[in-house]
């Protein structure tokens, strides 16, 4: 996956594409960075709407390539580092999402996987009554 982004690219326009590879994942933006296995402050949260060029400090252009054997850290280092963009990746949770903080080292195919079990909803229903084994 490429993922384009110059001062007029909005947060949600990445959130998008990273989703549409990723659908259990999501990317976050944060005002500060954070530290592998930490997660971010949520009063440091950045608004989708919010385009590129409103929050970084080095106005460079280019295209970020993110595979699926990346892993989340690296991810996360790529955008601060080339873009000066924080971000976090999320996983889905059953109904909501949850920080990857603890996770980091997970590649982003394990994690979105991870986020598919998790979301699954498993109905157990009680055997058959009229069942019998061969009796």
């Amino acid at each position: 996956m490429h993922i384009e982004i110059n001062d007029n690219t909005s947060l949600r326009e990445i959130q998008k594409v990273f989703s549409d590879f990723y659908p259990y994942l999501k990317i976050d933006f944060f005002r500060k960075s954070h530290k592998k296995f930490e997660a971010s402050a949520e009063k440091d949260w950045i608004e989708p709407h919010t385009t590129v060029g409103n929050i970084k400090k080095t106005h460079v252009s280019g295209l970020l390539e993110i595979r699926p054997l990346n892993r989340v850290y690296e991810v996360e280092k790529e955008f601060l580092q080339h873009f000066g963009i924080s971000v976090q990746i999320l996983r889905r949770e059953k109904k909501g999402w949850e920080q990857t903080a603890g996770l980091d080292n997970l590649t982003l195919k394990e994690l979105n996987e991870w986020g598919r079990n998790s979301s699954d909803e498993y109905i157990l229903s009680e055997p058959d009554s009229e069942y019998n084994d061969g009796e």
